[in-house]
């Protein structure tokens, strides 16, 4: 079984790139759907992520399922929107440091998440599971009214950056 992650005009990320990734966070009936593994580029968390970490995005697998986060190092606006796409469900969504311009929402069958948040140099994010997808697909992607770079775009514990935006992550089998 494999799942995706892309990841599409994504703050200066080229779109259509596809990454393998470690540790499938689905909460489900079938227990093995979180123990089995995505590719390592997105396994863990990265390494000294804080609030004067490198700005952009960063994704990562852990046991509890997928986390998404956003910053940059001033305390400026700036606002990182996009949409992470699964073949399954999307659950158990929970906003990380919630203030009053960030959204998050779930699309009417639940398979694509939409998020916009707000930034003003500190941390927000998203937590999510998902129904034992065999890939996450991140699009549409946008920091500080610009597409990313994929050198902004950070995955896993050793801060990966895909080959271009939107990518995609694939559960191992």
């Amino acid at each position: 079984m494999q799942s995706r992650i892309v990841i599409s005009a994504f703050m200066g990320v080229a779109a259509g790139a596809t990454v393998l990734v470690a540790g499938a966070g689905a909460a489900s009936a079938t227990p093995s759907c979180d123990t089995r593994v995505w590719s390592d580029d997105v396994q863990g968390r990265p390494a000294g992520l804080t609030t004067y970490s490198k700005g952009g995005v960063y994704l990562w697998h852990a046991r509890d399922g997928f986390h998404l986060r956003v910053t940059h190092r001033r305390g400026d606006k700036r606002v990182y929107a996009g949409s992470i796409v699964s073949p399954t469900r999307i659950h158990g969504v929970k906003r990380v440091r919630k203030e009053w311009r960030d959204r998050i929402w779930l699309s009417k069958d639940r398979k694509t998440l939409h998020f916009r948040f707000v930034n003003r140099g500190k941390i927000d994010g998203v937590n999510f599971r998902t129904a034992c997808a065999t890939s996450l697909t991140v699009t549409a992607a946008k920091g500080g009214g610009r597409t990313l770079p994929p050198k902004r775009v950070y995955l896993g514990e050793d801060r990966v950056n895909p080959a271009s935006v939107p990518f995609t992550v694939n559960r191992q089998d």
